[in-house]
């Protein structure tokens, strides 16, 4: 079975001896076991790493400051050879993972986890998952990245996922970025919000271009609205179109019983 988990599982599977108290530690603790025992293959969305590990209050100023890195490359006309100008990632930007957030890493790679990577055109880097990343390669690497690029889209048209941070941006300037450093003070709260749900609508496009069986949280979209990918009209579209299903760790638990 391939499951991808979210920020608020994935940790407390790993580190469990560093969350005690959490309430669901025994259906936790058997989805370690089934890892363990090679029932489960674990998954996490590189946006736990890019997106989600900035913190809230410093949000805003990263994707103001964010910028693509561009190199243009040249025609060689004693070799007869060209390259094409690429629109990369600068990866200096990124401030790496807080020490805490490594450590749970650490774990999570030691038990099995696999980071999936979500590429978008000068998207976000973590210069310290670099090294870290699932591979796919071939036909299995432009499948995942066709059925990517499609589930993404289709979010988007909904009103979802990297849609939040575009339409907050686009209010300010016609390249979002930009107009996210125009944005007033007012609408901080919005911005972070927003780059939470790009960063759920990722990892969902994720679980349905890698064929996951599930996709782990314990996000129920509560107070969300209907705007947020995990809303039950987004759920249930998603499940008629591309199979898509969440699931509870106490459920994905009981599966194993």
């Amino acid at each position: 079975m391939k499951v991808i988990f979210d920020s608020n599982v994935w940790r407390h599977i790993s580190s469990p001896h560093k969350f005690p108290n959490d309430p669901d530690i025994v259906h936790l603790s058997k989805i370690r076991d089934e890892i363990e025992n090679g029932n489960i293959e674990p998954y996490i969305s590189e946006t736990v790493f890019t997106i989600e590990s900035i913190k809230r209050k410093d949000r805003k100023k990263f994707v103001s400051i964010y910028r693509p890195q561009i190199v243009f490359t040249e025609f060689d006309s004693a070799t007869s050879s060209t390259s094409k100008s690429v629109i990369g990632s600068s990866e200096s930007d990124h401030p790496g993972n807080h020490p805490i957030l490594q450590e749970h890493l650490d774990d999570a790679i030691k038990l099995g986890f696999r980071i999936v990577r979500c590429p978008r055109i000068a998207g976000i880097i973590n210069p310290d998952i670099e090294n870290l990343r699932y591979k796919l390669s071939g036909t299995a690497l432009k499948e995942y990245h066709d059925k990517l690029f499609e589930v993404g889209s289709e979010i988007e048209k909904k009103g979802a996922g990297f849609h939040h941070i575009k339409q907050i941006g686009e209010k300010h300037d016609s390249i979002w970025f930009k107009g996210i450093d125009e944005a007033p003070e007012s609408e901080w709260g919005n911005i972070a919000n927003a780059m939470a749900e790009w960063a759920d609508g990722d990892s969902v496009a994720i679980a349905v271009a890698l064929d996951c069986d599930y996709l782990c949280t314990r996000d129920t979209a509560k107070g969300a609205g209907t705007k947020s990918v995990f809303s039950a009209d987004n759920l249930n579209w998603l499940d008629s179109d591309y199979g898509f299903k969440s699931i509870s760790p106490n459920d994905l638990s009981n599966k194993f019983n």
